[in-house]
């Protein structure tokens, strides 16, 4: 490591050697084995190679630059740019499960942070589509859920160094660039949950670009993209719904009745079966806080509604019931009055809201056949309870599972 190093040092043209970009991916590799094993007393070893691991990313993701501007894409499948890659995934490796494991976060966050970002999002930014690496997304997101609050003042440049430019990769169709996809809206989730206030810090259109990418993200026909999506859904609306009044009402009253219709579309949509127990959720939400009262600005426009008397409650039911009516036009008015009824007056038992939503679409045209995915967790609730059966009478006969099947021995007072 040392010897290469300096050999680079001296002259950069020693990364075009195969052999020495080798040799510092096995020496990181060994590095990452190391500090997953050792955690927080890793830091010496840290403290001895991190100015020169960093300038090593920078170089290396210069080469690759320069690579790609001389022989086009095609250069990012060479052996040579491959090995390059290596070096700079595994730098981040390195720093994800140091970060990880470390115990010390106010060092690492007045520290680490600012070189590593400084040189990890200026590269992933400038780099072509094909030569960003989709780990940084992923080491972003595991990053944050690690340091959480004391991180947020970092939060607007990571997103200005990733978000448009990533959104630009994945949202031309629903397959391009997978790990990617997969990368962003686990970034998006951390950063809601775990520093939300610099959300509320963005301008305007970037926190609608925002609600757009969740909103696509729970459109998408891949299921772990779309419960990603809703998750983050559900979760947004109840950080929204902590905020000081005039937060959360400007919030309402620009995204919530569009929200609704959105999770609605999912939910009416075949495609989407499988996403059935989150919709629920964040419909049950979004209904009880307004019948509750918590959206207290009105989610009208005053001057084009002439009763004086409409309240958000009723405004709500008549929205509802006007998108059911253009969207299943086959129903009934008593059948569309009576679901959006029960909306409203079963916000606050789970259980039968879900049942409640279930009924309705099994009346529904588009959903005759197969609705398995509809009772999907009562299958998996079921699944689970047999299995912990069988366990139970396996274990009443000695020998019949395996040492290391066993469930662990709970400690004795």
């Amino acid at each position: 490591w040392d010897r290469i190093l300096e050999d680079i040092s001296k002259d950069i043209n020693a990364l075009y050697v195969a052999e020495n970009t080798k040799i510092l991916g096995h020496v990181l590799r060994t590095n990452v084995a190391a500090c997953s094993a050792v955690g927080s007393g890793f830091s010496v070893q840290i403290a001895r190679i991190y100015v020169t691991l960093l300038e090593l990313y920078k170089a290396v993701s210069q080469i690759i630059s320069d690579t790609v501007a001389n022989e086009g894409l095609i250069a990012t499948k060479t052996p040579r740019v491959r090995n390059l890659r290596v070096i700079k995934k595994e730098t981040l490796k390195l720093m994800e499960v140091y970060i990880t494991k470390s115990e010390e976060t106010s060092q690492i966050i007045t520290h680490l942070m600012p070189p590593l970002l400084s040189a990890v999002l200026i590269d992933y930014n400038n780099n072509v589509e094909q030569a960003r690496d989709a780990e940084v997304l992923s080491s972003m997101a595991t990053i944050i859920a690690k340091l959480g609050p004391g991180i947020t003042n970092e939060v607007p440049a990571i997103l200005n160094a990733v978000f448009e430019c990533t959104l630009n990769m994945i949202n031309k169709d629903f397959s391009e660039y997978p790990e990617h996809r997969v990368g962003f809206f686990k970034l998006l989730r951390a950063i809601n949950q775990h520093c939300f206030p610099a959300l509320l810090t963005l301008p305007s259109a970037q926190f609608k670009l925002i609600m757009d990418s969740i909103v696509w993200a729970f459109k998408h026909t891949m299921r772990d993209i779309a419960d990603t999506g809703l998750n983050i859904c559900l979760e947004l609306i109840n950080n929204i719904s902590m905020q000081d009044p005039a937060t959360a009402n400007m919030f309402y009253q620009q995204y919530f009745l569009t929200l609704v219709a959105d999770v609605l579309f999912v939910l009416a949509d075949t495609d989407h079966k499988s996403g059935f127990k989150m919709q629920c959720s964040v419909l049950q939400r979004m209904f009880n806080l307004v019948e509750t009262g918590a959206v207290q600005s009105p989610l009208f426009n005053p001057a084009e509604v002439q009763d004086p008397s409409m309240t958000n409650q009723r405004f709500l039911r008549e929205y509802v019931m006007n998108i059911l009516h253009n969207a299943f036009p086959h129903l009934q008015s008593i059948q569309v009055q009576s679901f959006v009824m029960g909306l409203f007056e079963l916000n606050q038992d789970n259980t039968k809201f879900k049942l409640h939503l279930r009924d309705f679409l099994i009346q529904l045209k588009e959903f005759a056949g197969d609705n398995a995915d509809l009772y999907l967790e009562e299958r998996e609730a079921e699944a689970e309870q047999r299995k912990r059966t069988e366990m139970e009478n396996a274990l009443k006969i000695p020998g019949l599972v395996k040492p290391a099947d066993l469930p662990p021995m709970e400690d004795e007072e």
